[in-house]
Parts: C-alpha cells; sequence; structure tokens
C-alpha cells in the first residue's frame, strides 16, 4: 500500500519517524514523505522519496523567531504552551494543508502518518477519507496544549466543509507513543487509543553534513553536552560546558552542523567540540549526558541506561527533565538555576551516586521490551481495511 508520512521539518520530528517508515518500506509498501524543502537530501539519503510540503525554510524561521521574541517575558516553563498552538497551529498548517492535498491527489495513500504536532496531516487525510496516524515525538503533551493548537486551525477545517475534530483530529484513529511507560504520566484520555512503539535512535546525515571522526573513550568517564541545533548557542550553553570540563572526564561538546565549533572560546584539554557526532556511535561510549532534553537525545540516552543532566529550554523538554527527575534516572536544572557550578555540582552526583545509573538501566530495559518498529507496522497494515467501520 501507499503510505504517506508528514512531519514538521525540526529533526526532532523526523528522526522519530524514520524506523517506522523503514519498517513499511522493508514489508514492500511504498513509503513517501511529504515535508519541507531542507529535509529532503536527509531523506532521500536515507533511500525515501519526497514531496515539497510546508513553508520554506526563509519563512519558516523567521516567523519561529517573531513567536519567540514575543513569549520572551514569560517565564521559560510558560512559553510552551504559547509557542506551540501559535507556531504548530496557526503558522505552519495552511501552507502544508495547501500542499498535502495536492500531494493526495496525485499519489493517494492508502494511509496517512503525520508527527503529532504536524496538524494538516489529519485535516488533509479527512477531507479525502483516509486513514490518519499520529506518530509521537516525545512524551504525550498535555491536552490544553493540543486543543489550544486545534483551536487555531478549526477555521481550516470549516473552510473544506468539515466540522472540527476534537485536537485537531490528531488522537481520532491511533497515537503511536515512543514514551517508556516509566516515563508516563497523567491522564491519557485525550488520546484514547495508543499503540506503544519503542523508540529507535536514528542520526544519519544528509548530504555534505560535517561529521567528526570516531570518539574513543580514554581511561576518563566521557561526558556528553549537547543543546540540540536549536539552543546551542550562547545563553546557558557555555555555562553547561564550563561546568562539565572542571571535572576530572572527558567531555565531547557538539555545537549542530550549521554551529560554530570555536564560538565557545578557549576550553581545557579535557574538552573536545565538534560540529556533529553520530549519536548511535557516541552514546554507548558516555558515562553521563548533559542536555537540553529533547526527546531525541533523552530517550535515546535512557534506552541505553545513560543517566542524564537535563537543562531543558523549551517546548517539551520541561516534560522530558520532569519525568527524568522524577523516574530517578535524571537531575534536572531549570533556567533560572543554571550555573557551571550547579552542572558540576550535578555531574559530580550522577558519576558517583550509582542509583541514576541503576534506574536509567531499568528504564532502557522497558524500552527494549516495547513493540519494534516492524510490529507496529504489522498493525498498521490492518487499519485501511478496517477504516469506517
Amino acid at each position: 500500500m501507499n503510505v504517506l508520512f508528514t512531519s514538521s521539518p525540526g529533526l526532532g520530528h523526523v528522526h522519530p519517524m524514520v524506523p517506522l517508515a523503514r519498517a513499511l518500506a522493508d514489508r514492500g509498501h511504498d513509503v513517501r514523505w511529504a515535508v519541507p524543502d531542507d529535509v529532503h537530501p536527509r531523506l532521500q539519503a536515507a533511500g525515501f522519496a519526497t514531496f515539497s510540503a510546508g513553508l520554506d525554510v526563509a519563512t519558516r524561521s523567521a516567523e519561529f523567531s517573531r513567536l519567540v521574541a514575543s513569549f520572551s517575558s514569560l517565564p521559560p516553563e510558560e512559553r510552551p504552551d504559547r509557542l506551540f498552538p501559535a507556531y504548530f497551529g496557526a503558522v505552519s498548517p495552511p501552507a502544508m494543508l495547501a500542499d498535502l492535498l495536492g500531494v493526495v491527489e496525485v499519489w493517494p495513500p492508502a494511509l496517512v502518518v503525520s508527527d503529532m504536532s504536524e496538524l494538516a496531516g489529519p485535516l488533509a487525510a479527512a477531507v479525502r477519507g483516509i486513514p490518519h496516524v499520529a506518530h509521537g515525538f516525545g512524551p504525550l503533551l498535555p491536552a490544553h496544549r493540543v486543543a489550544a493548537a486545534a483551536t487555531e486551525v478549526a477555521p481550516l477545517w470549516r473552510a473544506h466543509g468539515l466540522e472540527p475534530a476534537p485536537y485537531g483530529g490528531v488522537f481520532d484513529l491511533l497515537y503511536l507513543d515512543i514514551y517508556p511507560p516509566a516515563l508516563r504520566s497523567g491522564p491519557y484520555d485525550h488520546a484514547p487509543h495508543v499503540q506503544s512503539l519503542r523508540p529507535v535512535p536514528f542520526d544519519a546525515g544528509g548530504a555534505g553534513e560535517d561529521r567528526a571522526g570516531p570518539v574513543v573513550a580514554g581511561s576518563r568517564p566521557l561526558v556528553y553536552v549537547t543543546f540540540g541545533t536549536v539552543f546551542n548557542t550562547g545563553g546557558p550553553f557555555p555555562a553547561a560546558v564550563a561546568g562539565a570540563a572542571r571535572l576530572d572526564v572527558d567531555v565531547l561538546v557538539t555545537v549542530g552542523p550549521t554551529g560554530d565549533p570555536g564560538a565557545l572560546g578557549p576550553l581545557p584539554p579535557n574538552v573536545r567540540v565538534e560540529r556533529y557526532v553520530p549519536q548511535t556511535a557516541l552514546l554507548p561510549q558516555c558515562s553521563v549526558v548533559a542536555s537540553h532534553a529533547g526527546s531525541g537525545t533523552f530517550l535515546a540516552s535512557i534506552g541505553l541506561g545513560i543517566p542524564q543532566l537535563c537543562l531543558p529550554q523549551a517546548a517539551d523538554q520541561f516534560i522530558n527533565g520532569a519525568r527524568g527527575a522524577a523516574a530517578g534516572a535524571a537531575l534536572t536544572l531549570g533556567p533560572a538555576e543554571m550555573s557551571a557550578d550547579a552542572v558540576s555540582g550535578a555531574l559530580h552526583r550522577l558519576l558517583h551516586e550509582p542509583a541514576f545509573a541503576d534506574r536509567a538501566r531499568q528504564i532502557g530495559a522497558e524500552i527494549a521490551a516495547m513493540p519494534s518498529p516492524d510490529e507496529v507496522a504489522m498493525v498498521l497494515e490492518g487499519l485501511p481495511a478496517t477504516w469506517g467501520q
């Protein structure tokens, strides 16, 4: 069958979906992606055909920056509830929907799979009468946050003669949840039909991506410091690096494919800075990970039983940090608590108190027992046949 994947352009949204897309393709299905143009090289390098859909990178970046600035007076923990509906509900869907409707006209899919922040996918599927599945990219987002985004998208539903679906239609049929049960919290009432899906790391680079050579851990513990590709300049990032550098450890820092390794200035000899290192090769060598708690890094690390220092800055990162700390597998420092001293002290605890690693390994074992992408692909194969019954 034809299966169309749609996604917001951020790597944290695209990468979690690739293992399931590969599993479907390996089972003989024609899998294609509808994503903004700047994501195409990465997916094409992974062997997928792509359609252009959504805002161009310049427009998207300008709108995102405008919104971030407009909410800058709010406490960081409150910004995600405002930014998610504004960006993923009001800004992104109109252009994405127009393109998706053209795609499904020329290449009719039997199933649409969208990352749960991509709210044009459920509507395009509803317009054409196609079953739609939402794919998680981290924790299940709070009901009020998704509902607020759905309110922004409601006029698009009405413009196509449809009554707006609750939560933008995201959870109508099935939600693929990559979050392990030990980290789940709160009611799932807004996602009544859930299929667990093991998060499988994917970090294949696109054409021309700057990759470092192999990382080989020495005799000292290896601490990995990353703030992803959005929050890796200025602000608290240098303090996190400085705090890690004070310890008797080796420190590897990544600043993202477009980052400047020299921007951190002179650093002690135990610190190595790179633009990009594939995490599938790096993480198994790490003793502790210090990051912004983006879901990709957070889940990949805990899946390997690595304790973490979560330093959330935005989006779902605050949820990850809170859940990791509550589960006993992480320590979390909020933006107001961030300093080199605080980072150094927290890392020392994570390195020397075995309870954190023990708990991380327990959750890692739980992740390993979740249904694989191939098992979930088999579940999805049956959806079109039962659609509408």
